[in-house]
């Protein structure tokens, strides 16, 4: 699925910058060589883009994103929920904000080549949100989950997902004030177990050291301080 999804976006991507440097070179000739220095160029533009997707439908159902980019490389989200209501179809929605800016940005370079009041290098951004969108859009995962594999994790609502609603429930409620000694026992220990290698697994390990912490567990909490580190050091 992995090596499926790559060679679909490349394809598409470089179909789409070919037929673009077709179009401008009948309109500008040798000038147009420097459209496909600029489509190149637009990627890591698109992928900043991208992530401001995910940061503004955050903010829309307060779920704040903040973005881990890479100039050239697979960016990231981190999720930091301020109310822990309804957090599936928030999480869910902020997931696609991404994926919302590069159908976007797709529709409006199209446009671009056909309407005058639209400025024409706009189109130079298409190849890019092609790939962009295919590669985040997929269900599948990389050197981390895509947009679109996090989305189906949440709506088939399986165990990953289940492990993370309670992890995020839990920061959530802590953000907000509470202590982390009086969440409810089910968030952190009536979960289904996960593989060791999620995030989700190695927060909530983290959180269950939290917990103990808190209430003056100490065998318990060093414990689980000694597994979180293990997990830290193998996986993160």
């Amino acid at each position: 699925m992995k090596k499926l999804t790559i060679a679909l976006a490349t394809v598409l991507a470089v179909l789409s910058a070919g037929l673009l440097g077709w179009i401008f070179w009948l309109e500008y000739g040798l000038y147009s060589i420097a459209v496909w220095a600029a489509m190149l160029v637009a990627l890591p533009f698109s992928s900043l883009l991208h992530e401001l997707g995910h940061m503004l439908c955050g903010a829309m159902c307060k779920i704040k994103a903040v973005p881990k980019f890479k100039l050239f490389g697979s960016s990231s989200c981190k999720i930091i929920p301020k109310t822990d209501k309804n957090l599936r179809r928030k999480i869910m929605f902020t997931a696609c904000g991404g994926l919302i800016i590069n159908a976007l940005l797709f529709i409006i370079g199209i446009v671009a080549l056909y309407v005058d009041i639209i400025p024409v290098w706009l189109a130079l951004l298409v190849p890019s949100n092609v790939y962009l969108y295919i590669m985040n859009a997929m269900p599948v995962e990389f050197n981390a989950k895509t947009d679109g594999r996090i989305f189906w994790e949440l709506l088939s609502l399986n165990d990953n997902a289940k492990v993370m609603l309670a992890v995020l429930t839990v920061q959530s409620q802590v953000l907000n004030g509470k202590p982390i000694a009086e969440v409810d026992e089910q968030l952190l220990f009536g979960v289904p177990q996960i593989i060791e290698s999620e995030e989700s697994f190695i927060a909530l390990t983290e959180l269950r050291y939290e917990y103990f912490k808190a209430k003056g567990e100490t065998a318990q909490a060093e414990k689980y301080k000694a597994r979180f580190e293990e997990l830290k050091k193998e996986y993160l």
